[in-house]
């Protein structure tokens, strides 16, 4: 069994080691963000699920089948998952990444992205966990918030362009693991920073099911739209 002194020690281990494709993977994702955010498109789309696909695959593979091994089937297998997902979706296109044009849904897709991408760091470093041994930007839980955050607001835009199947395939590995670090990390670690996580994941959620029978809905009246064209 893995002691909250051993998890923050492997922590240490991976970031003091692969440190500078950390902060590439980081800057990269704060990159396409900005891009996202300023100039939606379908190359700006197709970028940002490449990114995400490296991200997820990197810590499926490396972080969980390498460092944190005892929790390489329940951690690394969704996040290889969700990597694929994201990979295939670059070529597929099934799903058009986009935010919610104004009001709460938008401040609130934000703020999350934001966190993902810093303060969550930034509070897990002054509740007591500094570098080497705490969570960077692009680790598995902060890189399911921001994965989340981005799949949620899609989700409330206007008019998403997204497909049900490939959208709930994609929810599922990230809310699992939502729902399994968010628990585990503050109860079996004392990292209470990963609550965060598991509001983010109770948040998913309910979006999803609020939306989904949406998605279906509207999916077929683009069809019926074609064929009236």
């Amino acid at each position: 069994m893995t002691t909250a002194e051993t998890w923050h020690g492997i922590f240490g281990a991976y970031n003091t080691t692969w440190l500078p494709v950390l902060i590439l993977f980081w800057l990269a994702l704060i990159i396409c963000t900005y891009l996202l955010i300023i100039k939606p498109s379908d190359k700006t789309n197709a970028l940002m699920k490449a990114c995400l696909a490296i991200i997820f695959i990197w810590n499926g593979a490396v972080f969980f089948f390498l460092y944190m091994k005892n929790s390489a089937v329940p951690g690394g297998i969704p996040m290889l998952i969700a990597g694929v997902l994201f990979a295939v979706d670059v070529f597929r296109n099934r799903i058009t990444i986009s935010f919610p044009e104004a009001g709460w849904k938008r401040y609130v897709t934000l703020s999350l992205i934001i966190w993902a991408l810093g303060l969550y760091t930034l509070a897990a470093w002054l509740t007591g966990h500094p570098y080497p041994e705490t969570v960077l930007p692009v680790a598995p839980c902060p890189a399911t918030i921001f994965a989340l955050a981005l799949l949620s607001g899609t989700l409330l835009a206007q008019k998403p362009k997204v497909d049900r199947l490939t959208l709930t395939l994609l929810f599922l590995p990230l809310l699992w693991w939502a729902f399994c670090a968010g628990l585990g990390a503050p109860l079996g670690f004392g990292f209470y920073v990963d609550l965060t996580l598991l509001g983010v994941g109770i948040y998913g959620l309910i979006v999803l099911l609020k939306n989904w029978k949406l998605i279906g809905k509207e999916k077929a009246q683009n069809k019926l739209d074609q064929m009236k064209d």
